[in-house]
């Protein structure tokens, strides 16, 4: 099963670069699109800490955050300077922020790899887990080619994310390493972790960081953010059966 999330993982992000590349005339859409997912993922992300919250105790909770707060120190460590960056050098395309902006996703894409593992380890809600992983990279891949086009080949646009492309593999190989012995019976915290660092991916593009301008997201899209979270909250809290279970 890892094998095939891993396989999907890889294809997302140039599959969400042709999207970009072939719909230049259209990318008013993609903020669109990224408000539905980005609702999806949220759902999952909800779900999947009442399962834990249930099963497990508060502490998932606190490992959520855990999860939450690391990627947000990574990225910030990336592109904190970026103002001030960008004021003092002749880059008028802003394509130093888009650099930084790249290099955070890239980042990120060794957690998407280490959450698939667990993802694949996860033998009640793992599915879900993975869906939330898998589907938000789509609209990433998409809204990150849109400002690397305006001065680059697709080809070239390809090479420069290709950090991105291979980062869920290299995760998932590192992970796959970190779970054997002790760290096998933490299946649960680590889950919990993993949906923390899920929950910053969708929150940052919330506000509209995956483009080259932050300007956040049309009120079309945040309407259809909260469209996808309460069909993707309800088709998995009612699927799974979570109804019937002690939830306070």
């Amino acid at each position: 099963m890892l094998t095939f999330y891993l396989a999907i993982a890889v294809v997302t992000v140039p599959l969400g670069a042709g999207i970009a590349f072939v719909s230049r005339v259209q990318q008013r859409h993609f903020g669109n699109i990224f408000g539905l997912t980005a609702g999806a993922v949220l759902g999952i992300v909800l779900v999947m800490m009442m399962h834990l919250y249930t099963e497990v105790g508060y502490v998932t909770i606190l490992v959520m955050w855990g999860g939450f707060f690391l990627i947000f120190v990574v990225e910030h460590l990336t592109t904190h300077r970026r103002d001030e960056t960008e004021r003092n050098i002749d880059d008028k395309d802003g394509s130093w922020s888009v650099n930084l902006t790249v290099l955070g996703l890239s980042l990120h894409s060794l957690a998407d790899g280490f959450n698939l593992v667990i993802a694949a380890r996860e033998e009640t809600l793992g599915w879900a887990l993975a869906l939330g992983i898998l589907i938000h990279r789509l609209p990433v891949a998409t809204l990150i080619t849109v400002p690397l086009l305006r001065n680059q080949t697709f080809g070239k646009v390809l090479v420069r994310l290709t950090p991105l492309i291979l980062g869920p593999v290299i995760g998932a190989v590192l992970g796959e390493q970190l779970l054997r012995g002790t760290f096998e019976e933490l299946t649960d915290y680590l889950t919990a972790f993993a949906v923390g660092t899920l929950l910053h991916v969708v929150m940052d593009g919330f506000r509209g960081n995956y483009t080259a301008e932050s300007t956040g997201l049309s009120r079309v899209a945040k309407v259809l953010f909260v469209l996808g979270f309460v069909l993707t909250f309800c088709v998995i809290y009612f699927f799974q059966g979570f109804e019937g279970e002690h939830l306070h």
